[in-house]
């Protein structure tokens, strides 16, 4: 029951996140955006995982592998898959991500569900898709291009990263691996900026020069770190299986959210797969 309570405190979280992207006036470049996500991982993450319990023996080795794979699958990868193309398709795609790790769950991590718990599992992820679809889906949107194979290969990135972590925190038994994803993101998050050609006083420069069009975005990406720890502490009490479609249903939070927040129009396929 804990697992599932982080699961659902993680995606509320995450849907404000998008709200208050979606309020912003101008959205930060995906790298500088992401420099700022692991700023914020940095000071908040670290502290929950040494309050939570971090074993500083050998097992810091195993989570520094894991952490590195997570920050650059899971973290990094996402944000450069939804700045291509279209928000309303690109995040359509990548909120699939559950499916990916329910299939892996079963296979790397031996995690079996119910029938009954399937039938839910099923459903969760079915309306979170739904919830986050355009009202109206063009055929031509979904050819086979970049703006497409990017998402899809985020979502599956997502999956497996998810998958193998739970596996290794089942083992280690401890946040280890929050802990040094924490630290593995500024490096991760330098490397980004690198490779789109900006530095780090660029970066904060420019955020502050324009810190009335970015506030509500960097107030979301607080909120999208906040939502991220509460989905690993979900891992640590329930299967992936379970929490990963939980926290996947932020995409129906942030139709609900929107609908109240932006005065967003909800029509009524929004409405019967949010509920």
């Amino acid at each position: 029951m804990t697992g599932i309570i982080f699961a659902l405190l993680s995606a509320f979280f995450i849907a404000v996140f998008q709200v208050l992207l979606r309020k912003s006036n101008e959205e930060l470049k995906p790298s500088i955006s992401f420099f700022f996500d692991a700023v914020f991982g940095l000071l908040i993450w670290v502290p929950l995982a040494l309050f939570m319990g971090v074993n500083f023996g050998l097992g810091l080795q195993e989570a520094l592998m894991y952490a590195v794979i997570s920050a650059i699958l899971s973290e990094a990868f996402v944000f450069f898959a939804l700045s291509h193309g279209e928000l309303a398709v690109t995040a359509t795609i990548v909120a699939s991500y559950p499916v990916y790790t329910v299939i892996l769950s079963r296979f790397i991590n031996n995690e079996v569900l119910s029938p009954v718990m399937l039938f839910f599992v099923v459903c969760a992820i079915v309306g979170s898709i739904w919830a986050v679809s355009p009202n109206r889906f063009k055929p031509k949107e979904m050819r086979l291009r970049k703006e497409i194979v990017w998402p899809f290969l985020a979502a599956v990135a997502i999956g497996f990263s998810d998958t193998i972590s739970k596996g290794y925190i089942d083992r280690s038994g401890d946040f280890s691996l929050l802990f040094m994803l924490g630290f593995v993101q500024i490096p991760v998050a330098l490397a980004y900026l690198r490779l789109e050609k900006h530095t780090v006083k660029e970066a904060i420069a420019g955020t502050i020069n324009k810190l009335s069009h970015y506030r509500y975005a960097l107030l979301g990406g607080l909120f999208n770190i906040i939502g991220t720890g509460f989905l690993w502490l979900s891992f640590s009490y329930a299967p992936a299986s379970i929490a990963s479609p939980i926290t996947g249903a932020n995409g129906a939070l942030t139709v609900i959210l929107a609908n109240y927040i932006l005065r967003e129009k909800l029509s009524l396929q929004k409405y019967l797969a949010s509920h």
